[in-house]
């Protein structure tokens, strides 16, 4: 059936969706127009000597390990000079690198901000600052617009794993073992949390910055964690999964109506299926069944795309407009093609996915002939913008008049005469 896991492939849609981002290894970053559906470019490996992206490295050779990536908003009054937003990444270099991705050039460089590696990058709403966290237990205070180090402090002497800031920008979350939070502004712990057994993947603040969710590596639940500054070291709910996540989003509903109100989560397991989870009350989030958004796939899918599982592998929470519902912008289908679509899902309705075919592979008539040769012209090579700049066509064999002279020169045997007039330029 092929692997469907998608645990390795790091993905962000800009504020504004209409772009989308995507790294699934090789140092390699595409870029998605998310209304047309197409690439609209590639970045290869950044070198630290070069401010263009589109710098092409020599042997073809990338070195990047992009372990972590995030789309920031500038403030509004930057959108003219810079397009609006920044792609943050962390490297397993210990570097944090912002892409102007409209003005095609990497803004800045934060060179050995976490030796051994960052592991998470976040930012407040208002995107004036970031904040990483590294396998040094080290979180570090950035300048968004300069990359300028503002403040570095010790948040645990095990590696970070995650990390997340509230959208107001006043505390902060670092998981290592341990889930901790801390005031930004004076850096003091405000609280801790068991936390989990594992290394925690992801994590996110609830938009009113009274909660924390999170998931770890092999658990198969979302933790939810109240921030009120009490000694309670438990979580407050566990929403149940069937594979660990791998993406988590939530936005609170509160718009006076106690009937339209409460915290709508959505995850990403780790085999591509996205969940919704939609609930007034902690309790009620807690006991609520959840939405799962599959993408389906028979066995002439996976014949055409060699094994390769279409699978839901990015999506962002927008609004919940009634109660128990949301709409959902998704971006889903294959790594090489991917589709995007806007979806309302209600709790509890669980809700399938098709793939469109167009683009992917390469149409083909009927071929004819024998067997061998309906085997070779079934076979589809599956080009996009990453292997096109080395497809070849096929080149005329040109034949010398020297190598034609020495192996049609003829033959001369007992019994056998040199016809010359088969040769006459011999």
């Amino acid at each position: 059936m092929g692997s469907s896991n998608i645990r390795d492939v790091l993905t962000s849609f800009n504020p504004t969706l209409d772009l989308f981002a995507i790294s699934i290894g090789e140092g390699r970053i595409k870029i998605w127009d998310t209304a047309k559906g197409q690439l609209q470019t590639e970045f290869a490996d950044i070198s630290s000597t070069e401010t263009s992206i589109f710098a092409k490295q020599e042997g073809g050779h990338l070195s990047i390990d992009y372990t972590c990536m995030k789309w920031l908003s500038l403030e509004k009054k930057k959108k003219r000079k810079l397009g609006g937003s920044l792609l943050v990444l962390g490297t397993g270099g210990g570097d944090v690198v912002a892409l102007d991705v409209s003005a095609g050039q990497l803004k800045w460089r934060a060179n050995d901000s976490h030796p051994g590696g960052v592991s998470a990058v976040s930012f407040p709403v208002s995107g004036s600052r970031i904040y990483s966290g590294g396998v040094d237990g080290m979180v570090c205070e950035i300048d968004s617009m300069s990359g300028n180090l503002l403040n570095k402090f010790s948040a645990s002497s095990r590696p970070i794993s995650s990390l997340a800031v509230s959208p107001d920008g006043k505390t902060i979350a670092t998981a290592a073992g341990q889930l901790k939070v801390f005031n930004c502004a004076n850096r003091k712990k405000l609280q801790k949390f068991s936390g989990h057994p594992g290394a925690v993947r992801c994590m996110v603040f609830s938009e009113d910055g009274k909660y924390v969710l999170s998931s770890a590596t092999g658990e198969r639940y979302v933790a939810i964690w109240k921030i009120d500054g009490s000694k309670n070291k438990s979580s407050s709910a566990l929403l149940a999964m069937d594979h660990p996540a791998v993406y988590l989003d939530c936005r609170c509903v509160d718009s006076g109506n106690a009937d339209n109100s409460g915290l709508s989560v959505l995850a990403i397991a780790e085999t591509g299926v996205c969940y919704f989870w939609h609930g007034k009350t902690i309790d009620e989030l807690r006991n609520s069944k959840p939405t799962k958004i599959s993408v389906l796939c028979d066995e002439g899918v996976l014949q055409k795309n060699k094994g390769a599982v279409p699978n839901v592998f990015a999506a962002k929470l927008q609004n919940v407009s009634e109660p128990a519902c949301g709409h959902l912008f998704l971006a889903y289908g294959l790594l090489i093609k991917p589709t995007f679509e806007k979806v309302l899902v209600h709790s509890g309705t669980d809700i399938d996915l098709n793939v469109s075919q167009d683009g992917i592979l390469l149409p083909i008539g009927q071929p004819h002939g024998s067997k061998r040769a309906s085997v070779d012209q079934s076979r589809v090579t599956a080009l996009d913008r990453a292997n096109t700049e080395n497809a070849l066509l096929p080149v005329p064999k040109m034949f010398d008049l020297i190598d034609v002279k020495s192996e049609l020169k003829p033959l001369t045997s007992k019994g056998m005469l040199k016809n010359s007039s088969l040769f006459p330029w011999l």
